[in-house]
């Protein structure tokens, strides 16, 4: 993640402005940050993580989806989070351009170079949204940090790996498991790449 270094504070007007280019921009506190498209691990947990997601779009509790996907929160400019599920009491915040809200999950694919921003800045910023879980999947450690916001705070419920699982108590009881989800990427792609 590269935080596009100049003087200016940067609206959601800016924001719209931006090319489209294939990279991701994303506007938090007034900061630009930009990052290239992600890579094919990035992309195939994203899509299989997706999947597991939709099963509770299928179910009627709410409505999955996947970066590009402009969500903002108030007091915030535009975020794009890799994944994200807006539960059906929250359609009110679905717009036909973008998220005008705070959904009911967020969740984040660690890429190379961008950890800390996904770890701090994206944290401490759904943190302060009142985002009410956040969800970190790391392809080369395999594992997936399942947090609940608590008093403005996230807690862990869950730090899987893949010899873990975990039927999460309020998605509907959404079983969680690294293992599952890693086996199902192509063998030829590589996290440490």
């Amino acid at each position: 993640m590269l935080n596009v270094q100049d003087e200016k504070f940067w609206t959601y007007a800016d924001y719209c402005k931006l090319p489209e280019d294939g990279k991701r921009y994303e506007v938090i506190d007034g900061v630009l940050y930009m990052s290239p498209s992600p890579k094919s691990i990035h992309q195939a947990l994203s899509k299989y993580l997706q999947f597991l997601l939709f099963s509770l779009e299928q179910a009627g509790h709410g409505w999955v989806f996947a970066a590009p996907m402009d969500v903002i929160m108030p007091g915030a400019t535009p975020v794009q989070p890799d994944l994200l599920f807006v539960g059906v009491q929250q359609r009110q915040i679905l717009t036909r351009d973008n998220v005008q809200g705070v959904p009911m999950l967020l969740v984040e694919i660690l890429s190379a170079g961008r950890q800390g921003y996904d770890r701090v800045t994206k944290l401490n910023k759904y943190a302060h949204c009142s985002v009410p879980h956040y969800w970190i999947l790391d392809p080369v450690s395999r594992t997936l940090e399942v947090m609940r916001l608590d008093g403005g705070t996230y807690r862990t419920l869950a730090a899987l790996d893949s010899g873990s699982q975990f039927v999460h108590p309020d998605f509907w009881d959404l079983k969680l498991d690294v293992a599952e989800l890693f086996a199902q990427v192509p063998a030829e792609i590589d996290p440490e790449d």
